[in-house]
C-alpha cells in the first residue's frame, strides 16, 4: 500500500501509510566489488623468475653443454632435447606469468607456474602457490 507521497531516502517504513521497504531493500542482491590484491603480480614475477633461468639452461644444454658442463662421453644428443624441453617449458612459463599479470586465463596461469618448477623450484612454487591462492580474482 504505497501512497506515493516522498519520503526520506534512507526511511525504512512511511510514516503517513506505514509501508515497510526494508523487505524490498533486502531483496535487492548486493554486487560485492571484488578486491584485487598483488598476489597474481608477486606469483607472475616469481613464476617468470623459474622460467627465465629454465630458459637459460635449456638455451646452454642446446648448445652443447659446454659452457654450463663439460660434457664429452656422447651425451650431447640427449642434452640437445632435455635443453630444447626446458625451453619449451621456460616459453609456457613465461606466457603462464604474463596471464597472472593480466588475471586472465587461470588454468594456462597455473600450468605456466607448474612448468616453470624446473628453472628455480622454490621461486615458481612460491609463485604458484601466489596464483592458486588468487583464483578468485581472476576472469
Amino acid at each position: 500500500m504505497k501512497c506515493g507521497r516522498a519520503i526520506a531516502q534512507d526511511a525504512n517504513v512511511c510514516p503517513y501509510c506505514g509501508h515497510d521497504y526494508r523487505a524490498i531493500m533486502a531483496g535487492v542482491p548486493q554486487v560485492a566489488k571484488k578486491k584485487d590484491s598483488a598476489m597474481p603480480i608477486i606469483g607472475g614475477v616469481l613464476i617468470i623468475i623459474g622460467a627465465i633461468i629454465e630458459l637459460y639452461v635449456g638455451a646452454v644444454l642446446i648448445g652443447g653443454g659446454t659452457a654450463f658442463m663439460d660434457v664429452s662421453f656422447g651425451l650431447s644428443g640427449i642434452l640437445t632435447v632435455c635443453g630444447a624441453i626446458l625451453v619449451v617449458f621456460g616459453l609456457i612459463g613465461v606466457l603462464g606469468a604474463i596471464f597472472a599479470f593480466q588475471r586472465k586465463h587461470f588454468g594456462l596461469a597455473i600450468l605456466g607456474g607448474v612448468l616453470s618448477l624446473p628453472g628455480a623450484f622454490v621461486p615458481a612454487l612460491i609463485g604458484l602457490i601466489l596464483v592458486g591462492i588468487s583464483k578468485d580474482e581472476f576472469d
